[in-house]
């Protein structure tokens, strides 16, 4: 196939972009004329999209900046005993839930879990969502992530006919998700600086970030001023730590599950794999006190492995987007890319490509050793993106799957049913790689 693919996507003309090279320009060397990823910006009332995935241009890089001392490694192992503590109520509820036949429904059971994870470090709330089969957070975060056909109607019209974004004539979300999401940081900020409260999570540090951009105490009413001002030595509005946790929450709530869920349907159909990866977690946790620290997780390096093929096989997104923000002329070429065309990376043909990964449908934790990796292009594995708009969120995304998969290794042997679709099908009108079927694994506790 060509390196460059001119294509129509409804009314407008994109370039797809193949060529590891070109991928590299676009995404980091020549980053500054590629900075954004839709040409399209929400309406300022609609502020649950004003978030770091969304943002374009100057705002992008301001909010980026805020933001990036929340995202640190340091950071994220300060949150790790809240994962920690999620995964302990999930090896009880899979002990507590295997007694009868030992089949688990994954994606159910990895997105309360998920859930719990994520309520606990974003929303700084006690959250077992678990147990709690009643849980609004898992609603509400079930009801986002829910492309049904009003919502998608919605998406269609918004791109066909931008008007309906500039009038603002709806919300994507539903104003009952807005509303709950939004009373929840408020209430939470309040509670927290009435009876000083500090949690060390993820709305801990953005509160920090608002004490400068006081706004409590009078809803959004200077949202749209924050906008067009120059805000980059102020801190966050309670919006904007609305829209950021929110994201925080929706990105991490779907990611992160079918990170999980496609992790475990390899190492149950790859038993080979699965044993090795168990005797490593035996091994590290031996020199740990036969505890999962964050230190320990850092030493599982086919742990690693084993994740990284998996997020190969399965991408987080099946592409990437950039809009050409300023003409660029493709190096050693004639070809001239004009500012406002948006390009597509595609990501899963990419990861699928035999020139790159031979025997691409096979799962080979062994193409991310040290050899491997280094013979490789860079360009070619982009399960976060690359460059300086890659995934904010890789640390805190990855610890919370390395720790829900080294528990559930370490405890049980882990087997399809039945039931279980082999080869596993994807559905085809996700915006994010998921399974087409619910996804059954039989769960063996092992002996002590």
């Amino acid at each position: 196939m060509s390196a460059l693919l001119g294509l129509f996507l409804l009314r407008k003309p994109w370039l797809m972009v193949r060529d590891p090279e070109l991928i590299k320009l676009i995404l980091q060397k020549d980053f500054s004329s590629f900075t954004d990823r839709s040409s399209k910006q929400a309406h300022a009332d609609d502020y649950m999209f004003h978030n770091i995935f969304n943002l374009n241009g100057q705002a992008w890089k301001e909010r980026r900046l805020k933001l990036m001392p929340a995202y640190t490694a340091a950071k994220m192992s300060m949150m790790f005993f809240l994962v920690k503590k999620c995964s302990d109520i999930l090896r009880n509820f899979i002990e507590e839930n295997t007694a009868p036949n030992n089949v688990i429904d994954v994606k159910e059971i990895l997105s309360r879990y998920t859930t719990s994870v994520i309520g606990n470090c974003a929303f700084g709330v006690e959250i077992d969502a678990l147990y709690n089969k009643d849980s609004q957070l898992y609603k509400m975060g079930r009801m986002a992530m829910n492309f049904d056909f009003k919502v998608l109607f919605k998406m269609y019209v918004s791109y066909i006919f931008p008007i309906f974004s500039i009038l603002h004539c709806f919300d994507l979300y539903d104003p009952k998700i807005k509303n709950f999401v939004i009373n929840l940081v408020q209430s939470t900020i309040k509670q927290r600086e009435q009876s000083d409260i500090n949690r060390c999570d993820f709305l801990d540090i953005l509160t920090k970030l608002e004490k400068n951009q006081r706004f409590l105490r009078n809803g959004h009413s200077t949202y749209r001023e924050d906008l067009t001002t120059d805000n980059k030595n102020k801190g966050l509005t309670i919006e904007q730590i609305t829209s950021e946790t929110f994201m925080f929450f929706t990105a991490g709530l779907e990611i992160t599950s079918n990170t999980m869920l496609f992790c475990l349907y390899e190492l149950a159909c790859n038993k080979e794999i699965q044993e090795r990866l168990h005797q490593e977690v035996l091994m590290v946790l031996s020199k740990h006190d036969n505890i999962i620290s964050y230190q320990a997780l850092q030493d599982m390096t086919y742990l690693d492995q084993v994740i990284n093929e998996t997020m190969r096989r399965y991408p987080p997104f099946p592409f990437l987007t950039r809009v050409c923000t300023k003409k660029y002329k493709l190096p050693d070429s004639t070809l001239e890319i004009d500012e406002g065309l948006s390009l597509l990376i595609p990501i899963y043909s990419i990861h699928h490509d035999p020139n790159y990964f031979p025997d691409p449908f096979k799962f080979d934790p062994e193409r991310f050793d040290a050899q491997h990796s280094t013979n490789r292009h860079s360009f070619v594995y982009l399960p976060f993106g690359e460059g300086p708009r890659m995934c904010i969120g890789i640390h805190f995304g990855l610890m919370k799957v390395k720790t829900a998969v080294a528990t559930l290794v370490l405890d049980y042997e882990i087997s399809p049913t039945p039931d279980t679709e082999i080869p596993l099908q994807l559905k085809a009108n996700a915006c994010v790689t998921q399974p087409a079927k619910t996804l059954h694994l039989a769960f063996t506790k092992r002996n002590a």
